[in-house]
């Protein structure tokens, strides 16, 4: 080798060892926030903390932002995505919770966020054998000298777990695809193409959680290879531990749980390693005052709405026993009692229903606001009515208890009607390829059934007040069912009253919220005794 060439040679390995990079990359995420905006000031704050030791910062959400309370509710998921635009976000996925205000409202947020929402695994039917998605399924950042992927993944789940109507036309055709059947696939597409761009190190923005009848994340890890870490959502689970992947090889799964209980700490050293920590947020004690600032301007503007007084409550209404676990998808409750009555009386039908998995809230309050109303009911449902058979109405009933004891988002509550389950029976009710309900066999869960018939001149009266008589239900019959429109129109609750004739709406639509607070004025402004305790209208033997 010539001296010239030596030199030059030279020259090239002191430039590749000044690009190296030397500070660490860091990654803040989250998970689940559920519109506890309080915690996007400390993000944000443990982010300033971070950038005055490294340049390389970023912020990632691994979705369900968008609702949660009266903050997301309200504006349907506008107010969060202007605070999360004041903490400025790098990369997002969605969760099922964003897609609850509609698809285009969904792409709405999506626009508006600054942040690039990536999702590999959800398209738009655009014709035969045609799809479009909708987000990139991937992107790739370069911090220094080092390239990092980031890929995006939704829960599949959605389908049934938001608004199944939103994702079919009046036809029952499919308009919307979170391609369950090759979920892992589409992952490790986007990761290999990652990897092909140069990524070094390949993060997977996870909403997939715990449900493995779909797609789950330990699932995802066993069938992939290429990720090094999935920060993951959905099931709000406190997660920090290392699965092999299909060549054997430790991959980290990371969550936060929900409502910023955590904030998620992942440090790329100059060398690639790993290093994943979950800080409690109430320790990072750094705040952002802009982001601050933007939190209290939002609650501000809803204050004058969320804290208007609707009217009083003498006791609680209750969502969860004293140990904080939740009651209302297993069990009745006198608050579950309290809103199927509200379903019934203010739809007209002979029977009214409520699903376990609508229930956010309880009221614990003695002044019942409207921001407590929206908190129990937080999704912008209509109240709308079906008229059904008996034998329609025991088959929703049945996949409302097919998994007791375990919780259930399908279980009834029930308002008219009174039933008796015995769940030592195995379920035999039978789920299509999207899990939604598709009949029962040969056993049952439920083995007693009555419908109440108001006495002559009782039908107006609140359900409370009314007098009358007990009957089976006669699977011949015909019963009018009324109840939130997510169950009762859209195929919620799995989809159990979609063969149900939806009756037409005379007038206005009523919305669920604005029901709530009429049927209180129609108590006189305050929630009667009879709703001290529940009503004993589901027996659960043994």
């Amino acid at each position: 080798m010539n001296k010239s060439s030596f030199l030059f040679s030279l020259l090239a390995v002191v430039l590749l060892a000044g690009c190296r990079r030397t500070e660490p990359i860091v990654i803040l995420y989250e998970n689940d926030v559920h519109c506890a905006v309080e915690g996007y000031a400390r993000l944000a704050g443990q982010r300033d903390a971070e950038l005055q030791c490294t340049p390389y910062v970023s912020v990632v959400s691994s979705g369900d932002f968008a609702q949660g309370n009266t903050v997301g509710s309200l504006t349907e998921g506008e107010a969060v995505v202007r605070i999360m635009n004041t903490v400025g976000y790098d990369y997002l996925t969605v969760g099922n919770h964003e897609f609850d205000y509609t698809v285009p409202q969904m792409e709405h947020l999506a626009g508006m966020l600054t942040g690039k929402v990536l999702c590999c695994n959800f398209s738009r039917i655009a014709g035969e054998q045609q799809e479009e998605d909708l987000f990139p399924a991937y992107a790739v950042k370069k911090y220094g000298n080092t390239k990092v992927g980031f890929v995006g993944v939704a829960t599949p789940s959605t389908f049934r777990s938001s608004t199944p109507t939103y994702f079919i036309d009046d036809a029952g055709n499919l308009l919307y695809n979170f391609h369950q059947t090759d979920t892992y696939e589409r992952v490790q597409a986007a990761v290999d193409a990652a990897r092909k761009e140069g990524a070094e190190i390949v993060i997977v923005l996870s909403h997939l959680g715990d449900d493995p009848e779909v797609a789950d994340s330990r699932g995802l890890i066993a069938a992939t290879h290429g990720i090094d870490i999935v920060l993951d959502g959905h099931a709000h689970h406190l997660l920090n531990e290392r699965l092999a992947n299909d060549r054997g090889d430790s991959i980290i799964l990371a969550s936060t749980a929900t409502k910023f209980a955590y904030i998620g700490r992942l440090t790329i050293d100059k060398d690639n390693r790993l290093q994943n920590e979950l800080l409690p947020a109430s320790e990072c004690r750094r705040i952002n005052q802009a982001v601050w600032d933007t939190v209290q301007t939002v609650q501000h503007e809803l204050d004058a709405l969320v804290n208007a007084p609707v009217g009083t409550a003498a006791f609680a209404l209750i969502d969860k026993d004293k140990d904080n676990n939740r009651l209302v998808r297993s069990r009745e409750t006198n608050l579950g009692d309290m809103m199927a009555d509200v379903s019934r009386y203010m739809s007209g039908a002979q029977i009214g229903v409520c699903n376990g998995g609508g229930l956010r809230a309880g009221i614990y309050n003695p002044t019942v606001t409207f921001g407590d109303i929206v908190s129990i009911w937080p999704f912008n449902n209509t109240l709308r009515t079906v008229q059904c058979t008996g034998q329609q109405l025991l088959d929703a009933l049945e996949v409302g208890v097919a998994l007791l004891p375990n919780e259930n988002g399908d279980f009834l509550h029930v308002s008219g009607l009174r039933y008796t389950v015995d769940a030592r029976i195995p379920s035999s009710v039978i789920w299509d390829e999207n899990h939604l309900f598709a009949g029962v066999g040969d056993t049952r869960r439920i083995v007693k059934t009555e419908v109440f018939v108001p006495a002559e001149g009782e039908e107006g009266k609140l359900p409370y007040e009314q007098k009358g008589t007990w009957h089976p239900v006669n699977p011949k019959a015909t019963y009018t069912i009324g109840g939130q429109s997510y169950i009762i129109a859209c195929s919620g609750a799995s989809g159990t009253f979609a063969k149900m004739q939806l009756m037409p709406v005379t007038g206005e639509p009523l919305n669920d919220v604005q029901a709530v607070c009429r049927y209180i004025q129609a108590m006189g402004g305050n929630i009667n005794e009879a709703y001290r305790t529940s009503q004993k209208r589901i027996t659960q033997v043994p």
